[in-house]
């Protein structure tokens, strides 16, 4: 099934595959800007989304020596039994909450 669709910006009838980022034949304008920007402004709030609630770890390289592996070691099992504790906590109130 094919669908076509009025450009916004010249008026003339081109394919369109319902895609956001679909352009016109003749003009190369946006076919529907709207969604494109919907579509982007949902990507960017996506990006800001991950850089918010990503938990930065301590990380182990594998050319740090035996003793500074040994602390990172300890170090991240406190980090990791914090965020299960406090995680815990949250699900608790969450659950009682109702």
């Amino acid at each position: 099934m094919k669908a076509s669709k009025k450009c916004p910006h010249c008026g003339q009838w081109s394919a369109w595959t319902h895609n956001p980022s679909d352009r016109c034949d003749h003009c190369q304008g946006l076919l529907d800007p709207a969604a494109f920007e919907r579509q982007q402004a949902q990507a960017e709030r996506k990006e800001e989304e991950e850089k918010r609630f990503s938990v930065d770890l301590i990380q182990i390289n594998p050319d740090d020596s035996a003793l500074v592996k040994f602390f990172k070691s300890i170090g991240l099992g406190f980090q990791l039994a914090f965020v299960g504790i406090v995680s815990f906590i949250l699900w608790l109130i969450a659950l009682l909450a109702g």
